[in-house]
């Protein structure tokens, strides 16, 4: 989790719940079965996960617990995120008309997990995202800003919202958690119309080791109106078999930093294709070829 995240203009409430705490109203311990007894709630052969106003039930058998937590955030509208390490869960649950915090809680009984509360101006804080963590690894949660705990399907809704900065932040975010899975979307984004928007796509897309097409990268070199955008995409094909051929172009680049990082990339290039002398080799480099001796 970064740390330094802020939320503002919201009423904010953090709760850290444990595996084994106890539970708030009922006097149920976590590390109780999720199972109640058949007369509490009788089982059910189809999978069902209902949320009426704000109340959730549950039933299921031998399901996947990530399915079970997909199920809830859709109905929910609730961020629920499975942290590295947390491990790999099925079960089976049966309880009806829980509190959701309360219904999430008894589903999370063997983990630890981090709820958090937020409310938008005088509005009652309510649940907005959980973070699940393997059993004692959720101590010292630091809080971050939305976009690092948005649905996936929220940032991708959030790349075409009119603030070139909501934008900005939703393909860094994408990038981040999808890396090279997020290379269609770097793509679109680098045909944005905001300068900043491209530039950073761009910049985060490389720093993450997305794959982009090379002649992606070389329309952005030679074509792009931002200096920023030209410069990184110039420097990404440094060592491809098209650097020569971009670096020439580029060496006329009206921005001075383009030019300079064009003529660099040449004089490497020619440093590199140039023979070297016995001097220069270093240890285990091969020897220069011999001339080929006269014969007589």
């Amino acid at each position: 989790m970064r740390q330094g995240g802020t939320v503002r203009g919201r009423a904010v409430i953090f709760a850290v719940v444990c595996a084994g705490a106890v539970l708030g109203g009922r006097g149920m311990t976590l590390a109780q079965s999720a199972v109640p007894s058949p007369l509490e709630a009788p089982v059910r052969s189809a999978s069902t996960v209902l949320l009426k106003e704000g109340r959730l039930s549950v039933h299921v058998e031998n399901r996947s617990q990530d399915w079970i937590l997909e199920e809830i955030s859709r109905r929910a509208k609730v961020a629920v995120m499975r942290v590295s390490g947390s491990g790999e869960v099925r079960m089976s649950v049966h309880f009806e008309d829980l509190p959701l915090d309360e219904g999430l809680r008894r589903i999370l009984r063997d983990q630890d997990a981090f709820f958090f509360y937020g409310g938008a101006g005088t509005a009652a804080a309510s649940l907005r995202a959980v973070w699940v963590y393997a059993k004692g690894k959720g101590n010292g949660v630091e809080p971050v800003p939305p976009e690092a705990w948005a649905s996936t399907k929220e940032l991708e809704r959030d790349l075409a919202n009119p603030d070139p900065e909501v934008r900005t932040r939703a393909i860094e975010a994408l990038i981040e958690r999808r890396q090279d899975g997020a290379r269609d979307m770097v793509i679109d984004a680098l045909k944005d119309r905001n300068e900043s928007v491209r530039t950073e796509a761009l910049f985060q897309a490389l720093d993450n080791d997305v794959a982009l097409p090379a002649d992606v990268l070389s329309d952005l070199a030679l074509g792009d109106p931002s200096p920023g955008v030209r410069f990184l995409a110039l420097d990404a094909l440094a060592e491809s078999t098209a650097a020569r051929a971009l670096a020439e172009k580029a060496a006329g680049d009206p921005d001075r930093n383009v030019r300079r990082r064009a003529q660099e990339i040449l004089r490497d290039l020619d440093a590199a294709s140039r023979p070297r002398s016995p001097a220069q080799l270093r240890p285990g480099d091969p020897s220069p070829r011999p001339e080929a001796q006269k014969q007589e």
